[in-house]
């Protein structure tokens, strides 16, 4: 009987050796992706990781997980280099996915962010317009406005494949919260709200790529704020002719006339939202406006832009350039 005892003891020791042995032993794995999906079982799992040859022994991630009795994340991962079955199912627990970059540019709009994320893969534009067009959801974070539009910056973000409408958005306001309400919060124009401000920089940022006339512009808009001037700029009327689904890529002097709360050409002051999303620098340029009498401006090579203070005077330029 004792040598039966002892032998089992033996057993039970040696058992936990290689248990352990094998849990924290590493081997080398080139690059290989997986997709744990919502509502996969520590079985299934334990089987795809072995399939793929991320692990090589699937009895002891199962044991483990048992031991640990904590549920794994789902999601998309890539698993390279040397790695453990400890390792491995700490990188499942910590959710540690596989990121992808997904760039929004100055001057884009939730329309075309929302074709992006789908032709990159990460969401249908028809669930990410649902969300972004919602006032009640817009409510949800306490922010002002009819739809997301230039709540979210230009920049280059980091996203899960396949992520909830939720989570995109999540991701994006993170970035203007840090980067851009501090300076919206600094009230160096107090006789605009940072919502009106907002505003101003998208117009600027629609109607300029040259840095130096960004202050320049973002003056002149104010200017005609000031005196009850319509703005007649021509992203307002392209953006309203987006969200009507009418846009084909070129404005014509009809289309001047679209009646939109978006169209300057129509209505006197600021449209009811951003149109685009906008740079730091951009809206750096509308609160340190540059102060002048201008009035008029128009561009003679799609670039820069001729600037006046009277009708007469923008009149007579915009005839020596033709």
């Amino acid at each position: 009987m004792r040598k039966f005892l002892g032998f089992f003891i033996f057993l039970s020791a040696f058992s936990v050796v290689l248990f352990l042995t094998e849990l924290h032993h590493k081997h080398s794995i080139k690059a290989t992706d997986i997709e744990i999906k919502k509502g996969y079982s520590i079985k299934q799992i334990s089987r795809i990781l072995e399939e793929k040859g991320i692990i090589r022994n699937r009895a002891v991630f199962l044991i483990y997980s048992k031991i640990k009795g904590k549920s794994l994340k789902e999601g998309y991962y890539q698993f390279e280099g040397d790695l453990s079955i400890k390792d491995v199912w700490e990188i499942l627990y910590k959710g540690r996915e596989k990121l992808f970059p997904f760039t929004i540019t100055p001057g884009e709009d939730l329309i075309d962010i929302g074709k992006k994320l789908e032709k990159e893969g990460f969401l249908k534009k028809e669930i990410f317009y649902h969300y972004v067009f919602s006032r009640e959801n817009l409510k949800k974070f306490s922010l002002e406005g009819d739809s997301f539009e230039g709540y979210f910056p230009p920049e280059t973000y980091f996203l899960r494949k396949n992520p909830d409408i939720e989570y995109v958005v999540k991701t994006f306001l993170k970035e203007f919260k840090k980067s851009y309400e501090p300076l919206l919060r600094s009230k160096k124009l107090k006789s605009l709200s940072p919502y009106q401000i907002m505003i101003i920089a998208s117009l600027v940022e629609k109607e300029t790529a040259v840095a130096e006339e960004k202050p320049v512009i973002a003056g002149i808009i104010i200017n005609r704020l000031k005196k009850g001037m319509k703005l007649q700029i021509d992203p307002t009327v392209i953006y309203a002719l987006k969200l009507a689904g009418l846009w084909n890529g070129r404005l014509t002097k009809e289309m001047l006339k679209v009646e939109s709360k978006y169209n300057t050409y129509v209505y006197i002051g600021l449209p009811p939202t951003p149109i685009s999303s906008f740079s730091v620098n951009t809206l750096n340029s509308v609160l340190n406006y540059k102060k002048t009498d201008y009035l008029y401006f128009f561009t003679k090579d799609g670039k820069k832009h001729i600037f006046s203070k009277t009708y007469k005077e923008h009149l007579k330029k915009l005839k020596s350039y033709r």
